[in-house]
């Protein structure tokens, strides 16, 4: 199954961002801008399909999601030119699409299925990469690929094993928390501040771990 996803930042999402990312106040209307070409960027796909490949285990979902090539190609383009803060302010806010495509994600797999995600089992972490190449034939993403050392391309794609249970949960708004795969290039960190630590030091850090992230 593929489906074209539809995904949205409301302003309190970039209020969230501005505390999260430690960004200051003023950067926030720099940040619905950038946020505005992310969205225009961004091609959002769902791709699900029954993956039985547990003894015992019914309703079980190979599940990849993606906002496409162009959120990366709008990071590059700032990066190559030297603006970093803007290529940050891309990472950050596609960190936040790729949330609400999450959140789409299980609305949509209801829909056709009567049942809700349950949990997530990513390809890296609970499940090891070699499944990547059984997902990918099950689901046959037209739209994502990865290569050898099993990168995906598009950057802002996860790829999961779920189970489906009959009741509601809100564990997919907070995926990241409960993966123990640190290496994830899509992970989101969860900076808590600690007493007498600046907004803009810890920023500035990032953007500088960033930039390396980049150069390597």
């Amino acid at each position: 199954m593929r489906e074209i996803l539809q995904v949205h930042l409301s302003d309190w999402q970039y209020q969230n961002i501005l505390a999260h990312y430690h960004f200051q106040d003023e950067a926030l209307g720099a940040l619905q801008q950038i946020g505005g070409l992310t969205e225009r960027a961004a091609e959002p796909v769902l791709y699900y399909d029954d993956f039985p490949e547990q003894t015992g285990v019914s309703h079980r979902l190979a599940v990849i999601v993606t906002l496409g090539n162009g959120v990366d190609m709008l990071q590059d383009r700032y990066s190559e030119s030297g603006k970093l803060s803007e290529s940050y302010m891309v990472e950050c806010i596609g960190m936040e699409l790729l949330k609400e495509a999450y959140g789409q994600a299980a609305e949509r797999i209801h829909a056709h299925t009567g049942r809700w995600i349950s949990g997530f089992s990513f390809v890296g972490d609970a499940v090891p990469f070699p499944y990547m190449e059984r997902i990918f034939d099950r689901l046959a993403p037209d739209a994502v690929s990865f290569n050898q050392a099993y990168m995906l391309t598009p950057k802002k794609t996860v790829v999961f094993l779920t189970e489906l249970c009959t009741e509601r949960k809100n564990s997919y708004c907070h995926v990241c928390a409960d993966c123990g795969y640190l290496a994830c290039p899509c992970r989101t960190e969860h900076t808590r501040k600690q007493p007498g630590q600046q907004d803009k030091k810890v920023k500035t850090e990032r953007i500088k771990r960033y930039a390396g992230d980049q150069m390597s």
